[in-house]
């Protein structure tokens, strides 16, 4: 699967309640070795409302120290992404074109290490 065909789905809770559409596909390079490097692999999936606010990349971070870019845009995109959550990989389950969440409460974005 292409994370390209992710991107854009609805995410659903237990319950079936709405938790937005998948904002972001996080990866992380521990697979199987592929030539000199390592595969890629799903970490996890960004999930919210607000596409264009998740992609200026002010989501990425916590804490005031972590935050880059000006002061009052950092603030103002922090607000605008303040539902944004995070999906782990093994606690969602795809199904006709819905990904389905087996947890009830999200938790923020983490940081990229």
């Amino acid at each position: 699967m292409r994370s390209a065909e992710l991107l854009g789905l609805p995410v659903v809770g237990p319950a079936g309640e709405d938790l937005g559409k998948v904002l972001d596909v996080r990866l992380v390079q521990d697979g199987p070795l592929l030539g000199a490097f390592a595969a890629l692999r799903v970490e996890g999936l960004v999930v919210g409302t607000r596409r264009m606010a998740s992609r200026l990349g002010y989501d990425r971070f916590d804490g005031q120290s972590d935050v880059k870019g000006p002061w009052l845009v950092a603030v103002c995109v922090r607000y605008l992404t303040r539902h944004t959550r995070y999906l782990p990989w093994d606690a969602a389950e795809l199904s006709a074109g819905t990904v389905r969440s087996r947890v009830r409460d999200l938790p923020r974005v983490p940081p990229i290490t």
